[in-house]
């Protein structure tokens, strides 16, 4: 970016939009081998023939620069990004090379990197010594024009809760020199070991942000006062607040929507700085905390909430953020792209999840040649025909962008300021569906459910539901809760949505149970967080049973409005539990006990039908905010609750959409008449299938 020709901004009377300009760093590769090379500086050279000063050297001779000029729209900012990464990757090829696109090198480049030849980097080099051994790292950064020097020290302040979860949704770098780190940004871990790089510190002014970085300098926390490298800072030389926490993204689209996510941001922050409101004041040590969660486990795991303490999954953390700056998104024209960012989040993960899965299938080559293909192939998924519309109802850029055309819009598209307990958009135009796919789980996040409501014909199926009923009656003791007297199997099957094909997975053979199958929560289950669970498959016969399809497509019909999940395979979890009880003094508990939500992905949904209920008390259904996962009943104020019931007629039952609301069954405890009681109840999980950290 260049300081001339920078129209607009925000802040004391500049005119929206302000513009917003970006900073993509790529390894340089030999092809053949796929580990990095030093043919940074002979890249740099031959595409600046093309490129002009559009494209540069980095700290290292590895790496590659490119930088937009300032653009008004994301429109225009995706057209100028798409065109430098063909560009380069077109002169990469000439020099007989190839372009990748990860924060981290895949192979090579562990130690002795080559460091470009730059006054400021040898700086950096004599400063830090082995520290910078590794250093060779891509990001991305963002240019948003501000102006005014004393709202861009105040904007930081406002931005410092949210860097943590712009680390999350671009990380892209698994993968280091060879091996995985088990984080999903090891960029971030390798930044964050310098005094200078990761949050900025809070200031009362721009004076005061000069004082910290000048004595930051003196101390030797950092090479320059003038260029301090925290994660947000007013540029010295162009009129513009960047931002540097993020991993450079595999694709360029992702590029483009957290460019959006940060101009929102400095938008809705400049609006509160020039109403000399500071920003939250938060403790360095939670943040640095914050930081730490994002760079391990990534979207969509649990992390730190720097503006309350608490620990919230990335998705819930990200529903916060569109409504925090819903309404200067819909100024911009941009919340359209943003709230799509967050589905294709919530559907296929981030660009760890994409380097994770291309491993899995061809190894370390095969994730440097899928991040290469990156450069030259910018669309995420297929595009479909669909118009796309704002909530104004018009184009948010005037034109389409090279990534976007054609593509409808994400379930988040609402308006964060009037719905954010509800992000989804339940608008029918937008997915192609009937006004009524959904339903009331669609609608309200949660919906009780009965025979008539998901249309089963009990009295042509009565003989299968007599069946399904029979085969809980041996079903075994969960084999990791046997004291809780609980009983239960499970199974998972696929669904291919363009087919209707419904295919169960065979178990793995087992000298107990004949055959099992693993089922894994990661942490939303308390009780057994991280843990691969090993239960018992269901009976092969039941895969047949009428009923039991009728039932997981009628779940599925209540799932499917969700976008995108109609069209990648869809994992079916299968319980049968039952809680059962033989005397006063015991007490049947499900797992875990308490509210809970059954999965990370914004895409699960989870369905219970009631099978049987004999001679029982208790068993209460309570659907709560999600804010409440992990609490007890009693332990919330009556506002948190959304709702209270006993299911007691067979095939009664609910569904949750699992992002939007905690859900709860208390234990039951045996009845007055006789000496045996059970609950029999099917629970039926529906998620994408997508690649796992």
């Amino acid at each position: 970016m260049d300081d001339s020709g920078t129209p607009g901004g925000t802040g004391h009377g500049q005119e929206l939009p302000p513009t917003v300009g970006v900073e993509e760093e790529y390894f340089v590769v030999d092809p053949a081998t796929r580990a990095v090379v030093p043919g940074g500086p002979r890249l740099a050279a031959r595409a600046a023939g093309v490129l002009g000063d559009l494209v540069s050297g980095e700290f290292t001779d590895l790496q590659v620069e490119v930088r937009t000029p300032p653009c008004a729209t994301m429109g225009e900012l995706s057209a100028q990004l798409v065109r430098l990464r063909r560009t380069l990757a077109a002169c990469a090829e000439a020099e007989g090379l190839t372009v990748c696109p990860s924060a981290t090198p895949v192979i090579g480049g562990g130690s002795a990197v080559p460091v470009g030849d730059h006054p400021r980097y040898r700086d950096g080099v004599e400063l830090f010594r082995t520290l910078m051994d590794d250093f060779a790292v891509c990001a991305l950064h963002v240019h948003v024009c501000l102006h005014d020097r004393q709202v861009a020290a105040l904007v930081g302040n406002h931005l410092r809760p949210w860097l943590p979860l712009l680390v999350e949704m671009s990380a892209n770098s698994p993968f280091h020199a060879g091996r995985d780190t088990g984080h999903a940004s090891w960029r971030s871990v390798l930044r964050l070991r310098f005094p200078s790089l990761g949050p900025p510190p809070w200031v009362e002014s721009f004076d005061d942000y000069r004082r910290v970085a000048s004595a930051m300098a003196e101390v030797g926390g950092s090479s320059f006062a003038e260029l301090p490298f925290w994660d947000t800072r007013p540029h010295p030389r162009l009129p513009t607040l960047e931002v540097r926490c993020m991993d450079v993204p595999a694709e360029s689209a992702d590029s483009v929507a957290l460019a959006a996510v940060v101009r929102g941001l400095v938008v809705t922050s400049a609006r509160l700085a020039e109403r000399d409101d500071k920003g939250p004041r938060l403790r360095g040590e939670l943040l640095r905390g914050a930081y730490w969660y994002a760079t391990r486990d990534g979207w969509p795991g649990p992390g730190a909430d720097a503006l309350t303490g608490r620990v919230l999954p990335a998705p819930e953390r990200a529903r916060r953020l569109v409504e925090h700056i819903g309404a200067a998104l819909e100024d911009l024209g941009d919340l359209e792209r943003v709230t799509a960012f967050v589905d294709r989040l919530a559907i296929r993960g981030s660009g760890a999840h994409r380097q994770r899965a291309a491993h899995r299938a061809g190894g370390l080559p095969a994730v440097v040649d899928d991040l290469a293909n990156c450069m030259t192939t910018p669309q995420a998924v297929p595009p479909r025909s669909s118009a796309r519309r704002t909530l104004r109802g018009c184009d948010p850029d005037g034109c389409a962008s090279v990534e976007e055309a054609g593509r409808a819009p994400g379930p988040m598209s609402t308006d964060a300021r009037d719905r954010p307990e509800k992000p989804m958009d339940d608008r029918a135009q937008q997915h192609g569906q009937p006004p009524e796919r959904g339903g009331r789980v669609r609608r309200d996040g949660y919906a009780r459910l009965n025979a008539a409501d998901l249309g089963i014909d009990t009295v042509a199926l009565a003989e299968d539901f007599t069946r399904l009923a029979d085969s809980y009656q041996g079903l075994p003791p969960d084999p990791y809760a046997r004291e809780t007297h609980r009983f239960r199997r499970y199974s998972h099957a696929v669904h291919l949505p363009w087919t209707g094909e419904l295919s169960y997975i065979p178990g793995t053979p087992d000298e107990e149970f004949g055959t099992v199958t693993e089922y894994w929560q990661d942490e939303h289950n308390p009780e057994y967080p991280r843990v691969r669970r090993r239960l018992p498959d269901i009976p092969e016969a039941l895969h047949r049973n009428r009923l039991l399809d009728a039932l997981v497509r009628a779940d599925l019909d209540r799932a499917l409005w969700l976008e995108d999940l109609h069209r990648v395979p869809v994992y079916v979890g299968i319980h049968l539990i039952s809680l059962g009880v033989h005397d006063q003094e015991q007490e049947a508990v499900s797992s875990p006990n308490c509210l809970h939500q059954d999965g990370g992905s914004p895409a699960t949904f989870t369905f219970a039908h009631l099978i049987g209920r004999r001679n029982v008390k208790g068993g209460e259904n309570v659907i709560a905010t999600p804010e409440s996962a992990g609490r007890q009943p009693y332990a919330l104020p009556p506002e948190a609750i959304h709702d209270r019931f006993v299911l007691t007629e067979p095939l009664d039952g609910y569904g949750v959409h699992d992002r939007r609301v905690s859900h709860y069954v208390g234990p039951v405890r045996l009845g007055d008449d006789g000496n045996e009681g059970r609950r029999d109840i099917l629970i039926v999980g529906i998620a994408p299938y997508a690649p796992g950290l």
